[in-house]
């Protein structure tokens, strides 16, 4: 049922992302084709709504909904209002843009450039940035194509790898069959789950991630329950302590939706469910140890290999021999080697004092193992022990989140460099216009753009100031210099005059950035998505034939000695 559910649930993942994405991917090609017509019917018609209207009725479905809808907003008494709503249902940031420049150029007009039209030029620069975005997903789906199954491929080749070693060396039916093997099987199962979590993580694209931002967790809804406020206000610290002030900065540099209480949930959620997991862990490995002692057929000292029919026989008379003594002894029935000795006469067996000794040594020994069989301190310590690795694990996803953004800021400053090239062209842009429409396009910067919007209206410096130093990361900083600057000092065409003498240069060079961060990002999802495989092979079947082939290898060596 494990293997069963585990893999339902990773399939449905996998299943769900590669549609989606096959979607996005194919609407911002599409969106190419539209913004290259848009640019051809633009020089016939001198007309930004009309070119968008001729190129929506060449384009491809998926694509002509949108570009319809941006006509409709174009030509519509109430624009502001529609373009409000369609930035809400836009499928990414690039259709946003192209519909804010149109409305622009609609409402204020074009204006020639030494480039040429301010709106064709900015056109291009869109299906620049599209492109560069386009290649950048293709490479790093194709660098982690196929890393997914190989991660979830052992839940389908555990039993195989089992049946092949259960066949090949019957040894090894013990291990399988036992609590070790039990134990090696569950770990796989969760590595696997970590390693599909972190390969999701890898491939998820920047749109991606702002629209899950959008999405608010379970944990908004569970933590409005009284009890369960008391209980994370316990755990957490105090709204004006170190502590506090230091979890929301990791949260806000994460990019993640959570907030303080919220994510304290999480963590109590998860380490009780990694405690349980564990504590259920050890209940069926003792469980299934009990079982195997009393119900596995008992082999001589002398038996190796494949059990003969006759020898197979004889193994669970033994094993039936072996659980009434236990039984009647653990009932109270008298002292053992006479509980034995009745036992073999009921059998029809002669009660020779060899026969005892070899029995007795056999029932002690399986007495043993089942008196083993019980919650120990130090499986209680481990339980615990896993229960807090539970409870750090949303941290260090916060921390792995935060390594991953930082390949992606770098991405996003230039694509705002590429946008505030465009704004800066329009003679009645402000600063505050320009934060608005960086806050519709950002994702990793989504939150700090946010709240300086928010007090934007107390104090421009003040709140600009305060963006520069939530959002610590030193090109956006550049930026936020220069709207500082435009603030108060020099207008918003000259601080930012020099993005246009830069944009080859930079273009290039961010070209070799995305090289290195998809072969950064490769390099860790061959390692992720091999993982479970490895395991499966060293830790179910390699080391435990090795192991089992030691210890067939001592009782070869103990039946040597009595031999000779």
């Amino acid at each position: 049922m494990i293997m069963v559910l585990l893999g339902a649930l990773i399939l449905h993942g996998i299943l769900i992302d590669s549609l989606v994405h096959r979607a996005e991917e194919r609407l911002l090609k599409q969106l190419v084709e539209v913004l290259s017509d848009v640019r051809h019917y633009y020089h016939q018609h001198g007309m930004a709504d009309e070119a968008v209207y001729d190129a929506a009725q060449i384009a491809g479905r998926q694509i002509a909904l949108h570009a319809e809808a941006i006509y409709t907003l174009l030509t519509t008494d109430q624009s502001e209002t529609r373009l409000e709503s369609y930035y809400e249902s836009a499928p990414n940031r690039f259709m946003k843009v192209f519909a804010g420049v149109s409305f622009l150029v609609r409402e204020f007009g074009d204006k020639i450039l030494p480039q040429g039209s301010m709106y064709l030029h900015a056109l291009s620069k869109i299906s620049s940035e599209i492109r560069l975005e386009i290649l950048r997903q293709e490479k790093l789906q194709y660098m982690l194509k196929g890393l997914t199954i190989i991660a979830i491929a052992p839940i389908l080749a555990a039993k195989p790898v089992e049946s092949w070693a259960r066949n090949h060396f019957p040894a090894m039916d013990e291990f399988y069959s036992g609590s070790a093997g039990f134990a090696v099987k569950s770990g796989i199962f969760v590595l696997i789950l970590i390693c599909f979590i972190l390969l999701r993580k890898l491939q998820d694209i920047s749109d991606d991630a702002g629209k899950q931002g959008r999405k608010k967790p379970p944990e908004k809804n569970w933590i409005r329950v009284q009890a369960v406020q008391r209980i994370v206000r316990k755990f957490m610290p105090s709204d004006r302590s170190v502590e506090f002030a230091k979890i929301d900065r990791l949260l806000r540099e994460a990019n993640s939706p959570l907030l303080v209480d919220w994510l304290y949930l999480r963590r109590l959620i998860l380490a009780s469910a990694s405690f349980l997991l564990l504590l259920s862990i050890f209940m069926c490995m003792h469980t299934l140890t009990v079982r195997q002692i009393n119900f596995s057929p008992t082999r001589s000292a002398a038996m190796f290999g494949v059990l003969s029919p006759q020898e197979e026989k004889k193994a669970a008379e033994r094993t039936e021999i072996d659980r009434a003594i236990i039984e009647k002894y653990n009932q109270g029935g008298g002292q053992l080697r006479e509980i034995i000795s009745g036992e073999l006469q009921i059998k029809g067996l002669a009660a020779q004092q060899t026969e005892l000794n070899h029995t007795a040594d056999r029932v002690i020994k399986k007495l043993r193992g089942i008196s083993d069989a019980t919650l120990s301190w130090w499986q209680l310590a481990l339980c615990f022990i896993s229960g807090w690795i539970g409870y750090h694990s949303p941290i260090v996803l916060l921390h792995i989140q935060i390594r991953m953004r930082r390949m992606e800021l770098k991405n996003e400053v230039d694509q705002f460099h590429t946008l505030l090239s465009i704004l800066s062209q329009f003679e009645r842009m402000s600063v505050e216009h320009m934060l608005e429409w960086l806050d519709r396009f950002a994702v990793q910067f989504r939150a700090p753009i946010s709240s300086c919007l928010l007090a934007y209206e107390s104090g421009a410096e003040k709140a600009l100031e305060k963006l520069k130093e939530e959002a610590a990361f030193v090109p956006f900083a550049r930026i936020v210099e220069r709207l500082q600057a435009a603030v108060s000092h020099i207008p918003v065409l000259q601080a930012f005059d020099d993005l246009e003498a830069e944009q080859h240069y930079r273009f290039e060079q961010r070209k070799q950035e995305y090289e290195r961060m998809i072969e950064t990002k490769a390099g860790w999802g061959r390692w992720i998505g091999f993982a479970p495989m490895y395991a499966l092979v060293f830790l179910y079947l390699v080391i435990p034939l090795v192991y089992m082939s030691m210890q067939q290898m001592s009782t070869y060596y103990e039946q040597i000695q009595k031999i000779s």
